[in-house]
């Protein structure tokens, strides 16, 4: 390729933003294209049940469980394809785009072809043996393993092509695919039932679907850079680089069920499993306002990534502290809702046996949520930062800490105990993290300190002051409801005129396009 193909490609490529109102237009965008397969989900979810019974739907799920256990066999390639387009991004060398993209895709490919061979190989011995399925429904198991194991090269270049888009904070086009995609995860098996099919049928459409959004997130890549679709070359010394950061993504991913499941096995062999079914919906609820911090992570790694790429630190540092500023703002009021409002919500939604039961779990778990929440932000940093080994030590660290922290105060304490074990797990995974994100960006503690989390903090801690009041005034429900409404549009007022800067305040105005 000579130089001027060069520089007319270059001049040609997108010019890559990652300015404040780029950030929060793709959160929103994320987590819209959360909520609405949700609610697809929630609607179609009691049809399927009713129409494909237990053993089926028990059947289905056990398979995408496997499936989710083989999906680690693409080594985190898809986050290392984000990091590394996003850091030549960054630099500005779109012309050594094809070579990574096209190693990556490759790789990747690769790896899911092995995968889906193992998996098919491994079929008999699940379907016969692990786990109890029942005679009849065998048969079925078999065809629905290897029509998944057929996928896997689809899904797993798929991880690949996404990173491109996303690395190019493209996540209107990300979300334009991935809405129909996740919806269509849910309304197939409803419609395939509705037409008469069984579940290998359900599955066999569920994999066309995924291979139709395969073909969508390429078209969209070879729009952005069409430079893709003329040079097709593969690098051997990319694979190293790119195995050497999905690594350590793969040994987050392979700890992170430990970190995630190990209490609710443990109550269930130190409880019963009736204490798991008490623990299962408290923890269900505080893990949707994950949401929010998970949609704003998905849009840090490649702006953390593009502004390594551009050296550029002072950006970094400023958006470590106004991410943090911003979810103490946003997830805080949500975590108070649900710690003053435990019991009426559980009561309401499962009764007042559910409510007795969980009411104090779920205002443990609150605490939690609001440190995760916050954790998300330098765990981004440190992935965008080429530092993903630091974080997947942490985790290493944390899995035997977490595994005698939860037995211990499961034994002593119940179902209470184990929320706050993983209170204090995940309270810890955060304080990890952001010592080794301020040491590594050197962000000194009197800037993490400063104005702006100092103010978040005060004026959430004001709006605690405020329902603690009113819980202990009132117990009509409804009275609490309207003042809590009323208190927190106060929050948001005080953390317009308090907290936001005059930038920050410029920027929402002209984002939501509100006049002066």
């Amino acid at each position: 390729m000579n130089p001027t193909e060069t520089v007319t490609e270059a001049s040609r490529a997108p010019t890559l933003k990652i300015g404040g109102k780029v950030l929060a237009r793709n959160t929103v965008l994320n987590i819209v294209g959360q909520v609405i397969p949700l609610l697809v989900g929630v609607a179609t979810m009691p049809y399927v049940i009713r129409h494909l019974g237990p053993d089926r739907f028990g059947l289905l799920s056990l398979a995408w469980m496997v499936v989710g256990y083989f999906a680690l066999f693409d080594l985190g390639i898809g986050p290392a394809t984000t990091k590394f387009v996003a850091e030549l991004l960054g630099k500005g060398e779109i012309e050594k785009l094809p070579a990574l993209v096209w190693t990556a895709l490759v790789t990747q490919s690769g790896f899911g072809l092995l995968a889906g061979i193992l998996l098919a190989a491994a079929s008999p011995a699940f379907v016969d043996r692990l786990l109890k399925i029942p005679p009849g429904l065998r048969p079925d198991a078999y065809w629905v393993f290897l029509i998944l194991a057929v996928s896997f090269p689809v899904n797993f270049a798929g991880g690949s092509l996404r990173g491109v888009l996303a690395a190019s904070q493209r996540f209107d086009l990300l979300n334009a695919i991935g809405i129909p995609s996740s919806a269509l995860g849910y309304l197939i098996p409803a419609g395939a039932l509705a037409l008469g099919f069984d579940l290998p049928g359900i599955v066999l459409f569920l994999v066309i679907s995924r291979v139709a959004g395969l073909g969508a997130t390429s078209f969209f890549c070879l729009r952005l850079y069409p430079a893709l679709g003329r040079r097709c070359t593969f690098n051997r010394s990319l694979v190293r680089c790119l195995l050497g950061f999905g690594g350590w993504v793969t040994v987050s991913d392979a700890v992170f069920p430990i970190l995630l499941y190990f209490d609710r096995f443990l109550i269930g062999a130190l409880q019963s499993i009736a204490a798991v079914g008490f623990y299962t919906p408290p923890f269900m609820i505080s893990s949707k306002v994950g949401i929010l911090p998970g949609s704003l992570a998905a849009t840090l790694f490649p702006a953390f990534s593009t502004s390594a790429g551009r050296g550029d630190g002072e950006w970094i540092r400023s958006a470590l502290v106004r991410s943090l500023k911003y979810l103490v703002l946003t997830v805080g009021p949500a975590a108070l809702v649900l710690i003053f409002f435990a019991r009426p919500l559980l009561t309401v939604w499962l009764g007042a046996k559910f409510a007795d039961e969980g009411a104090l779990v779920l205002q443990i778990l609150a605490v939690g949520v609001l440190t995760n929440s916050l954790a998300y932000v330098p765990y981004q940093l440190l992935r965008g930062l080429g530092r993903p080994d630091l974080t997947a030590k942490f985790h290493l660290l944390e899995v035997p800490l977490h595994v005698a922290l939860v037995w211990f105060l499961v034994t002593r304490f119940g179902l209470p105990g184990a929320a706050l074990a993983w209170t204090l797990r995940v309270s810890l995974d955060f304080l990890l993290l952001i010592v080794a994100a301020c040491w590594i960006t050197r962000t000194s503690p009197r800037l993490l300190a400063g104005r702006d989390l100092l103010r978040s903090v005060a004026t959430l801690t004001g709006l605690a002051a405020c329902l603690t009041i009113v819980r202990l005034s009132s117990h009509v429900l409804l009275t609490d409801a309207c003042f809590t409404l009323l208190l927190t549009a106060g929050f948001l007022l005080g953390g317009w005129h308090y907290v936001l800067d005059l930038e920050e305040r410029w920027h929402i105005r002209l984002w939501l396009k509100v006049p002066r």
